[in-house]
């Protein structure tokens, strides 16, 4: 069974095997997740397991939604690389790289110079964090500045 044309939206469709096989796979990759989780702790294993599958089911499903449905169901844009929103996030991102790498380089040295013990998980957070922030700030200056 192929993608079908619905005539009266004009939107595709995906055959009801990819969003079984969707659903399946997403289920079985949180399952996983949830697993390697589970057998990580010490205790209350299969509360792990639970909140873990909990947590990692969208993501997981999001996942193989995109590597087994999205496509039969869209459609790139023929001048996808011309599009003034990817302009503006691609000139965000490049920005945030270069805010993250001069400020990750001044805490590495102010924590050098102060002999602070952090934990690599806040570190890391912190990290992402600034990244996401400072993204989202730039993309918003530069949606601004091009109106």
């Amino acid at each position: 069974m192929s993608s079908t044309l619905n005539s009266t939206s004009g939107k595709r469709q995906a055959p009801i095997r990819a969003y079984l096989l969707m659903v399946v796979v997403g289920v079985a990759l949180a399952a996983a997740f949830g697993a390697v989780a589970a057998l990580s702790r010490e205790e209350s294993r299969v509360l792990s397991f639970g909140v873990f599958t909990a947590a990692a089911l969208g993501p997981a499903l999001s996942l193989s939604w995109l590597l087994l449905v999205s496509r039969h169901t869209v459609t790139l844009e023929r001048h996808a690389q011309e599009n003034v929103e990817k302009a503006w996030i691609t000139n965000a991102t490049s920005g945030a790289c270069a805010d993250t790498f001069v400020a990750c380089g001044i805490a590495l040295a102010a924590i050098a110079v102060t002999g602070l013990d952090i934990s690599g998980t806040a570190a890391l957070s912190g990290v992402l964090v600034l990244m996401l922030v400072d993204t989202a700030l730039r993309y918003l200056a530069e949606k601004r500045r091009s109106r």
